[in-house]
């Protein structure tokens, strides 16, 4: 009878010890990837630090990927960055990161093994979608187009526009897509998000040579904070 008992508490100790070792290798585990080279939160911070906007980041495919909400209408984005204890980032989560960018924005992860991984940032941003309407217009009876005529001071309607001049620009554009005038400066005081007014000098001499030609055809297009819209009907100057 001892010897069976002997044999069981045999057992259960070797059980007890077999499953300690499980235990012990996942925690390793956890720690292990702890430490490596990577970005544990990316949020923007400009709202403020209780407010920031969290992104999403993809670990594998290293990108980061930020939606800012529009109605920010920021040019340069303040960012707070989480990474394991050790690590370090460059450039450094002071640095200013800038909205529109030619080049992908870039980061460089070093783990305090020395290990690195470079991670790329995708800003996208979030707004209802914009809405133009053409300045041109169509007989509903007819079909017969109504040509508009252009002047210095130009007023655009329609939706959800951003009425600030500095994320929101007017051109004018050839039949190419190609901007042949783009001097005109919103009027802010007498803008809305349903309605825009821009306004140029009448005596430059590039828009006194622009509109010699009456019967020239060019389209409006906006662009405002990385969308643009193109009118479908052409117009010309008066």
């Amino acid at each position: 009878m001892r010897k069976i008992l002997n044999y069981c508490t045999f057992l259960l100790m070797t059980s007890v010890f077999l499953l300690s070792c499980t235990k012990e290798e996942d925690v390793t585990e956890i720690t292990i990837d702890q430490t490596k080279n990577k970005i544990i939160s990316y949020g923007i911070t400009n709202p403020g630090k209780k407010d920031a906007i969290y992104s999403a980041i993809d670990h594998e495919a290293k990108i980061i990927t930020a939606y800012l909400p529009a109605y920010y209408e920021l040019e340069f984005m303040e960012v707070g960055i989480e990474l394991p204890q050790g690590t370090t980032i460059s450039p450094s989560t002071d640095e200013l990161v800038p909205v529109f960018s030619e080049k992908p924005f870039e980061y460089t992860v070093i783990a305090a093994d020395g290990t690195t991984a470079k991670y790329k940032l995708n800003v996208v941003i979030q707004y209802p979608d914009m809405v133009l309407n053409e300045l041109s217009t169509i007989n509903a009876s007819t079909g017969a187009v109504s040509t508009a005529k252009l002047e210095s001071i130009i007023t655009l309607s329609g939706k959800n526009f951003l009425p600030s001049g500095s994320v929101t620009k007017l051109y004018i554009v050839d039949e190419n897509g190609n901007k042949i005038w783009g001097s005109y400066v919103m009027d802010e005081v007498n803008s809305t998000s349903k309605s825009l007014t821009f306004t140029t000098d009448p005596k430059s001499e590039t828009y006194i040579e622009l509109i010699k030609d009456k019967t020239k055809q060019y389209w409006v297009q906006l662009e405002s904070y990385g969308m643009i819209k193109k009118m479908t009907r052409h117009v010309t100057f008066k």
